[in-house]
């Protein structure tokens, strides 16, 4: 696969950004518990390898839809409350609610205040503005792991929440932010894993010409011989 990034990288001129950011905005995020950092691990280290975890399947879609992750027909279920893996991508400071085309984009901390320095760094070309707000933006579009193929659905599988990844000792670089996609509910042997984008998916959808395709993790699964099986409904439309 060709993406490899096991987890987000962030500059430290950034970071000390999101560290008062956080502060002032007294923004709760979720603490991360021992059996994700060692899931994290073990994640990480698969996608450096082979840039997929071994239980999953990443195949192209029916109509034009592109990619799709996967549960190996042959894998033990996924449980609710696992980690599936970190969303990983180019990371930077844009500005908020101007209209940005990031298909693979997520803004985990808003309404950030730069300071004039900062602005003239992050915002190069624009006046600078004391009360413009940005979004920390991670966008997987030019590099990333296999998480930007976890496909859009309104009824998803799949959850995406903020952790902090405090010192450890599995190797993983500490975070104050981090987007981790977890299950959630139990995931079974040949079904799609889902999300949905962006707090049911309004806030993204709304700035984009594009009606979501109705998935469910049902509506495509995999057969024992890794073959993708089409929903009967779904048959019964095309």
């Amino acid at each position: 696969m060709k993406f490899k990034l096991p987890r987000q990288i962030i500059s430290q001129d950034i970071n000390r950004i999101i560290s008062r950011e956080m502060k002032r905005q007294k923004m709760p995020v979720y603490r991360v518990t021992k059996n994700h950092l060692k899931e994290l691990a073990a994640v990480s280290k698969a996608i450096e390898e082979n840039g997929l975890p071994s239980n999953l399947v990443c195949k192209k879609l029916p109509h034009n839809l592109g990619r799709g992750i996967f549960l190996h027909p042959d894998a033990k279920p996924i449980l609710k409350g696992q980690l599936i893996g970190s969303y990983a991508g180019e990371i930077s400071l844009i500005v908020q609610n101007q209209y940005d085309d990031g298909s693979y984009a997520f803004t985990p901390l808003e309404d950030i205040l730069l300071k004039k320095e900062e602005q003239l760094l992050f915002d190069k070309g624009s006046l600078f503005r004391p009360r413009r707000l940005y979004s920390l933006k991670v966008d997987a579009l030019k590099d990333g792991n296999f998480t930007r193929y976890i496909n859009h659905s309104d009824k998803p599988n799949v959850v995406a929440d903020v952790y902090k990844i405090p010192a450890n000792s599995y190797g993983l670089a500490p975070a104050l932010i981090e987007i981790f996609y977890v299950a959630k509910r139990t995931i079974h042997p040949g079904e799609q894993l889902l999300v949905s984008y962006e707090d049911g998916g309004e806030s993204y959808w709304r700035f984009t010409e594009v009606k979501p395709f109705p998935m469910t993790p049902k509506t495509f699964t995999l057969t024992a011989d890794l073959q993708i099986r089409v929903a009967k409904k779904l048959n019964g439309k095309a």
